[in-house]
C-alpha cells in the first residue's frame, strides 16, 4: 500500500503538533516557563500546525527562522557525542527535547518538499516572527538571553555593543539566502 503525499503531510503535522505540545508542557513544568520563547521550544508547534493547514507560507517562514540555530545545535550535539563541542550548550536535556531538536528540521524540510510550493516572500513571515518575539527578548534581557539575540551564546563571538543589531541583520540575511536556496531546490525538483 502506497501512502499518499497528503497522508504523509498529516502524519508529519500530527507528530510535530503532539511532540510540540508535550515539549512545551515539559518545558513549562521542568524549566522556567520563559524558556518557551526559545525558537526551538515553540516553532515545532507552528510548523506542525502549518503542515496540517497546508499553509506553505508559514511552514517555510517558521522553518527559515528555526534553521540556523537548530543546525548549530545539531552539529554541536553530534560533536558532543564524540567527545568535544564547539559551542557552549547546556546538555542537561532529556529524550523529548533531543527528539525536538533532531527531528523538527528534517521533517519540516520533507513537508516543504511534499508541498512543493514556491514561497519567495516567506522570509517576511520569519521577520514578522522575530519582530513579535523581540519585545519578550528585550523585556527579559541578557539574563535569559533568549535566542542569543542580546549577547553571544558562543565564546568565539565578541560581545560588543552592536552585537544585537549585527546578529539580527546577519540572521535576516541568512534567512533570505536560505529561502532562495529552497526555492531553487523546489524548482529543480519540479522539473523532473
Amino acid at each position: 500500500m502506497k501512502i499518499k503525499r497528503g497522508d504523509w503531510l498529516n502524519i508529519i503535522g500530527i507528530f510535530l503538533v503532539v511532540l510540540g505540545i508535550i515539549h512545551l508542557i515539559q518545558t513549562i513544568l521542568t524549566v522556567e516557563p520563559i524558556h518557551v520563547f526559545w525558537l526551538c521550544n515553540h516553532v515545532i508547534l507552528f510548523i506542525g500546525i502549518a503542515i496540517l493547514f497546508r499553509n506553505s507560507f508559514w511552514l517555510r517562514a517558521e522553518f527559515l527562522v528555526l534553521f540556523l540555530g537548530q543546525i548549530i545545535w545539531i552539529i554541536n550535539f553530534i560533536f558532543k557525542i564524540f567527545g568535544s563541542a564547539f559551542v557552549v550548550i547546556d546538555y542537561r536535556i532529556n529524550f523529548i527535547p533531543a527528539i525536538v531538536h533532531l527531528l523538527t528540521l528534517p521533517l519540516g524540510f520533507v513537508a516543504i518538499m511534499l508541498m512543493k510550493k514556491e514561497e519567495k516572500s516567506a522570509w517576511k513571515g520569519s521577520l514578522l516572527h522575530m519582530i513579535v518575539l523581540l519585545p519578550v527578548v528585550l523585556y527579559f534581557g541578557s539574563y535569559y538571553n533568549l535566542n542569543c539575540l542580546l549577547k553571544p551564546c558562543v565564546t568565539w563571538l565578541p560581545n560588543i555593543s552592536i552585537y544585537p543589531f549585527g546578529i539580527f541583520l546577519f540572521y535576516m540575511a541568512f534567512i533570505i539566502f536560505l529561502n532562495y536556496v529552497i526555492e531553487w531546490i523546489i524548482k529543480k525538483s519540479s522539473k523532473r
